[in-house]
């Protein structure tokens, strides 16, 4: 095997294998004494949005916790690290079993974006987090510039764009509650589209919406 993914080489082939492996996989070879990807997946998911997520707060020194999030999830979602996967050459890497193979799915975008986290999650286990971060900004790069020259749309735009693509009902925002005295308002408003719900905080409405709408749409991104 190969043991090279964008100019870092693992000393622990099976490490790399492990980050490789779908579960598909393993059901048709049980002797093999390897896991799938998914433990792996889960810790390079983490690195993947702390990384991400300071770069955006040191990029855009002004943006609030909403609009943060909104650019995180713009950077991070499926089809996004999918088409980094596809860039490295993951997907075809993949170890699949011939069921999942033959119903397309090295071809699927949860698996690009999978097997790009646990790979990165494998670099974490073995190099530590310097080592990870410095790979997620090189093979990012191209995405973080363009977010960074992109205009910058609120979330609520963003959410309501969304909807309307789909051909959905247009997002519906409810105040679910105000805290606080009249001079010092705390508000905690839910927002509900395609049969998903979230809620965000603020001390104007406008704050509280921004950043439910950027909450929902990371979460509809994740499904």
């Amino acid at each position: 095997m190969d043991n090279e993914v964008s100019g870092y080489r693992f000393k622990d082939e099976r490490l790399l294998e492990t980050a490789l492996t779908h579960g598909s996989y393993l059901h048709e070879h049980p002797g093999e004494g390897v896991h799938d990807f998914e433990r792996l997946e889960f810790l390079g998911d983490a690195v993947v949005d702390l990384v991400v997520g300071e770069d955006l707060f040191l990029r855009f020194p002004d943006a609030p916790e909403g609009e943060l999030t909104t650019l995180r999830a713009r950077v991070v979602s499926g089809e996004a690290l999918a088409a980094v996967a596809r860039r490295l050459g993951l997907p075809e890497r993949a170890r699949l079993g011939a069921g999942e193979e033959a119903s397309g799915g090295r071809q699927r975008t949860g698996l690009g974006a999978s097997v790009f986290e646990s790979v990165i999650g494998a670099v974490y286990v073995e190099a530590g987090f310097e080592v990870a971060r410095d790979l997620v900004l090189r093979v990012l790069h191209d995405e973080l510039e363009a977010t960074a020259t992109a205009p910058r749309k609120s979330a609520k735009s963003l959410l309501q764009e969304w909807a309307q693509a789909e051909k959905l009902a247009l997002p519906v925002y409810r105040v679910v509650e105000e805290r606080g005295p009249e001079h010092r308002r705390d508000f905690l408003i839910e927002v509900e589209a395609a049969g998903h719900v979230a809620r965000g905080e603020g001390a104007s409405k406008r704050e509280a919406e921004e950043e439910a709408a950027a909450r929902l749409l990371e979460e509809v991104d994740e499904r």
